[in-house]
């Protein structure tokens, strides 16, 4: 009997500890996604006088001093082909991503481009069952449709505005979609930190390369003002710090939040994002959302909420 009570005891404290981890990675969660929007406003900042692979360049080279400075050593940089070719494709995807969240910044307020880039975990879906062949259920599918239809509310009005500008957050959501598909096929191989790290380093060379296209390009009678190298001045030195700080907090947070909590406990928490982006949208920019982009955000928000419900049941 009394085995038996030293049995519950300890299986209790084991599950009071595991929930009390959980807790833990649920306000590290809100804390990062408290903290993205930041890294958005900077680089909206910076846009007004810097090209957007420029930016891009700049955060994940500061990005990759912070994470190295982070983990206290070179990440291995020689892997298997299989696996040197998966970490060039999330380089790639989520370098472009970053490009054109960036680039869609430049026209259009934070919280507008912020929901738009919130069709991302809708298309993680669509592309698993298509990539992965991981299959989902009809009203899922549902849903995802529903939430991408709001992103057509949220462009209804900015389109005569900006135009094809409204495009780049979504294809930035495709891209980052890409990339979490395929980090998924690394997680057993190497850890997240190395991962990022890898990551960071790589496209902070490739980045470079492709700024130094630029000029080639241009001596050759071809002008491309996405790949322009602008003047850095005073002003812009803290907030390219501060860009590459804020990134590599964010992707520190959100790897320990998802170390200590259930991936479906954490999904509804990333929404807060959203608010915050309006937040500092509104503080830095004095950007409100009109009616109709709230609504759209609404069915986004919604959409995405009601399948991490249905995941977790």
């Amino acid at each position: 009997m009394s085995l038996m009570l030293l049995r519950n005891h300890l299986s209790n404290r084991l599950s009071a500890r595991q929930d009390s981890h959980a807790q833990g990675g649920i306000w590290i969660m809100i804390l990062a996604m408290l903290l993205i929007p930041s890294v958005d406003v900077l680089a909206k900042l910076l846009s007004t006088d810097l090209s957007p692979v420029q930016i891009t360049f700049l955060r994940v080279a500061f990005q990759s001093v912070f994470m190295l400075i982070a983990i206290r050593r070179l990440p291995r940089l020689l892997h298997s082909f299989p696996l040197t070719r998966k970490l060039l494709l999330c380089c790639l995807f989520v370098n472009m991503a970053v490009i054109f969240m960036v680039w869609g910044l430049a026209y259009l307020p934070v919280a507008n481009a912020v929901a738009l880039f919130f069709i991302e975990p809708l298309l993680v879906m669509l592309l698993s069952a298509v990539l992965l062949k991981e299959k989902s259920t009809p009203i899922k599918y549902m849903l995802a449709v529903v939430g991408l239809s709001g992103t057509l509310v949220v462009i209804r009005p900015e389109w005569q505005l900006y135009g094809w500008s409204s495009t780049l957050p979504m294809l930035s959501a495709l891209f980052y979609a890409l990339y979490l598909i395929t980090i998924r096929t690394t997680r057993n191989k190497l850890s997240t930190a190395e991962a990022q790290a890898y990551i960071s380093l790589v496209g902070t060379v490739l980045l470079a390369a492709l700024l130094l296209a630029g000029p080639l390009l241009t001596g050759l009678g071809q002008t491309i003002p996405l790949l322009n190298w602008g003047d850095i001045n005073s002003h812009h030195y803290g907030f390219i710090v501060l860009l590459g700080f804020f990134s590599a907090l964010t992707h520190w947070l959100i790897s320990t939040a998802y170390t200590l909590s259930p991936a479906s406990m954490l999904a509804p928490f990333r929404y807060i994002e959203i608010l915050g982006a309006a937040a500092l949208g509104y503080l830095v920019f004095n950007e409100l959302p009109d009616a109709l982009t709230w609504l759209g955000m609404a069915i986004i928000l919604g959409a995405g909420l009601a399948i991490v419900y249905l995941e977790r049941k």
